[in-house]
């Protein structure tokens, strides 16, 4: 018997208020994976859109440490026997299965061509895991040359440059011989541009894969900007994504093989409210957040998944997080940490926060104050109890 499970998965949101397009360029989606399988499928999604978007040539392969395909390797991907097709709107796309042997260790490489005339506007920025698109057809080609687009959120809130990937791809999903392979624990990391930015859920990802080769996949589900309760505002167009209880369902629930769930919303709930054309009456209350998070949890214990909760950030005071907001994020980490709802809670406070009470430590914050860096999220990612996940 075949099982599915998911080796890699990020969450769409609104992307048309960004400056990027895929028009006659190749983005190569590069996707450390710890699974074993005989077989993969992609996922497509374009929720955010009211027309459909083609790729004309996709790929799929094994890559090296630099995102060089390795030729053997290379297969293209088709729908519907197709190497040319549309994801329409409202609804998921999967690629015919493929049949192709994966193990731990590997870097698998899909590579998406989209026509001159596409833009895409529903899916996720994926620099984390991009290599940078560029002009013309590589999706067949072992070498990928960069394109140099930078922007001024790689200085203050991203750990990565920010580059003008985007993708309409949602999902990788390995197929198993549920005689030869345990089913793997699949964990989804729930959250907002914290989670995103990487910086602590690849070096988890990466401590948890040497520790569990074969046994375990992470999928980054972060949007930044995303709140708990309420919808991108209008003013960014959508981009921050809808509300966490109304993605729960597609970005959370419909992981294949789904076993674990790190919840880490809150943040924005506190700290938006009053930016970019929030209402202030839309800042969280207490018990606002203590009941929608304990119904997701109570779903998620039903269902036999168990739900880890990520202590909220320290973060810098300024004209709108103020003093009244940080009482807030420390009554709610209080509720995280001793409510019992949680199956676990990961304490994301103590490795990272400055010994005055206020924000992070220098050396583990950009500079917004409210985002990790590279360190501080190494910080995170060791403080992590590895045995959650046996």
């Amino acid at each position: 018997m075949a099982r599915h499970v998911c080796t890699f998965a990020v969450a769409h949101t609104n992307i048309s208020a960004q400056p990027f397009s895929n028009a006659g360029r190749t983005v190569r989606i590069l996707i450390p994976n710890n699974l074993a399988g005989q077989a993969l499928y992609a996922k497509f999604s374009n929720y955010y859109s009211k027309r459909p978007v083609w790729i004309e040539h996709a790929t799929i392969a094994l890559a090296d440490e630099a995102g060089n395909l390795l030729t053997e390797s290379i297969q293209t991907l088709t729908v519907g026997g197709d190497t040319s097709f549309a994801i329409v709107p409202d609804r998921d796309v999967f690629s015919d299965r493929i049949a192709f042997e994966v193990q731990p260790g590997q870097t698998i490489a899909v590579s998406l061509y989209y026509p001159v005339s596409e833009k895409p506007t529903s899916g996720n920025f994926v620099g984390t895991f991009a290599v940078r698109s560029t002009r013309g057809d590589y999706a067949a080609e072992v070498k990928m040359p960069k394109a140099r687009i930078l922007s001024t959120l790689s200085k203050s809130v991203l750990t990565w440059d920010m580059t003008n990937a985007v993708t309409t791809l949602s999902a990788l999903v390995v197929e198993q011989d549920e005689a030869l392979t345990a089913a793997p624990n699949v964990i989804a990391a729930f959250g907002d541009s914290i989670m995103q930015q990487d910086a602590w859920v690849t070096p988890f990802a990466q401590r948890l894969y040497e520790e569990f080769p074969g046994k375990a996949a992470v999928c980054n589900l972060g949007i930044g900007g995303n709140r708990l309760l309420h919808d991108s505002p209008a003013s960014v167009k959508g981009i921050y994504g809808p509300a966490g209880v109304e993605r729960f369902a597609q970005d959370v629930l419909s992981l294949e093989g789904l076993t674990h769930v790190i919840f880490g919303l809150g943040t924005n709930d506190l700290g938006l409210p009053g930016k970019d054309g929030t209402p202030l009456d839309e800042l969280i209350t207490v018990s606002q957040y203590q009941n929608a998070v304990t119904e997701m949890v109570r779903y998620l214990n039903k269902r036999g998944v168990k739900a880890y909760g990520a202590l909220m950030l320290p973060r810098e005071l300024n004209g709108v997080y103020t003093p009244m907001r940080e009482s807030l994020r420390r009554t709610l980490n209080d509720w995280i940490q001793n409510s019992g709802v949680f199956d676990a809670v990961l304490d994301f406070v103590s490795p990272v926060a400055d010994p005055s009470g206020v924000g992070m430590k220098k050396e583990f914050t950009l500079p917004d104050g409210l985002h990790p860096n590279r360190a501080g999220g190494l910080a995170l990612a060791q403080s992590i109890d590895l045995s959650l996940f046996e």
